[in-house]
């Protein structure tokens, strides 16, 4: 084992915790959006007045998309690719920042962003209304800031992540020692071949075929290439 594999090890549990920070913070920010953001009050066609209940995702459409996307960022950012870690860092960044401006446009302008809810309720566009903000606009920045703190965190410890190749670790397992490693010796059986064969050995069948084949026995008379015997010379 290089001294390298335990430091990796050391930083994986910090990439679970990331990803895990990321995708609650995302679905926390996706889920304020269905609270009531603005208490509204508008006349209808009758002249009545309207109470007026306008959720986060109405008031401030793009929380509620921005958080989508950040959690696709978050899913992304556990796969095993520093490239991809960063581009979602600056995707989880620009997602959290741009949820807290939105939040706080709204509590700027509560009229603006419950004309259309009012609108639609009522029946009259345009018309006189009164907009009250509640706590919720003010509440959603904290998991947009945590969407925010989890981008920054990728973009400068994404790339001291441990990446795992899939085809480089299955050349590697096929030569490892199966009490060491089970793991590797049970793909290695899957792929039909003998996890306790050292690779470097050599064939025995290579051997076999390498050696010379045997001679006949020799001739009894080395100028005869027949290797009979010659009859004696005539007297």
């Amino acid at each position: 084992m290089s001294a390298q594999e335990p430091a990796a090890r050391r930083s994986l549990p910090g990439r679970r915790l990331t990803v895990l920070a990321g995708t609650a913070a995302s679905a926390l920010l996706a889920g304020t959006t269905r609270t009531t953001w603005i208490d509204a009050a508008a006349p209808d066609l009758t002249g009545t007045i309207q109470q007026v209940d306008v959720p986060g995702a109405e008031a401030a459409p793009a929380v509620l998309a921005l958080a989508l996307v950040a959690i696709a960022a978050s899913l992304a950012t556990s796969l095993p690719s520093a490239w991809l870690r960063f581009l979602t860092g600056p995707v989880l960044l620009l997602t959290g920042g741009g949820a807290v401006v939105a939040a706080l446009g709204a509590v700027r302008d509560p009229g603006g962003a419950a004309g259309t809810a009012t609108a639609t309720a009522t029946g009259v566009a345009g018309s006189a209304l009164e907009a009250e903000v509640t706590a919720w606009p003010l509440l959603t920045l904290v998991p947009a800031l945590a969407v925010l703190a989890v981008g920054v965190l990728v973009l400068l410890a994404g790339g001291t992540w441990p990446r795992r190749d899939r085809y480089r670790s299955a050349a590697v397992t096929v030569a490892a020692d199966p009490a060491e490693d089970p793991a590797a010796a049970w793909d290695a059986l899957t792929r039909g071949e003998d996890p306790s064969m050292d690779p470097s050995s050599e064939d025995p069948s290579s051997a076999e075929l390498s050696e010379e084949a045997p001679q006949g026995p020799p001739s009894a008379n080395p100028q005869d290439p027949s290797g009979t015997d010659a009859p004696p010379p005539p007297r």
